[in-house]
């Protein structure tokens, strides 16, 4: 049962290619992931493309990620008010 509190992440992407790579690369480690346009003030360039995951995914992606070589650009945490906040991870 969900209460509403589990937090996103956002890991930004120069591309919508790139985020289709890592989106790609996350579902063969058998990790939910959705490509979304990335929120706006979130991305300097303005618009741009992020795979979201849920917070208790975080670790284990990045993890995918970097044993691919396929780091995001930034990464994002974001509330169920929609603030976000950049993060290291």
């Amino acid at each position: 049962q969900s209460g509403g509190s589990s937090m996103n992440y956002y890991l930004t992407c120069r591309s919508l290619t790139y985020a289709q790579r890592l989106s790609r690369t996350l579902d063969r480690a058998g990790i939910r992931n959705t490509v979304v346009r990335t929120p706006s003030g979130m991305s300097s360039e303005g618009c741009g493309y992020s795979v979201r995951i849920r917070e208790e995914l975080l670790s284990e992606s990045m993890r995918v990620l970097r044993y691919s070589g396929m780091p995001p650009r930034k990464v994002f945490r974001v509330d169920s008010e929609n603030n976000f906040q950049e993060v290291s991870a």
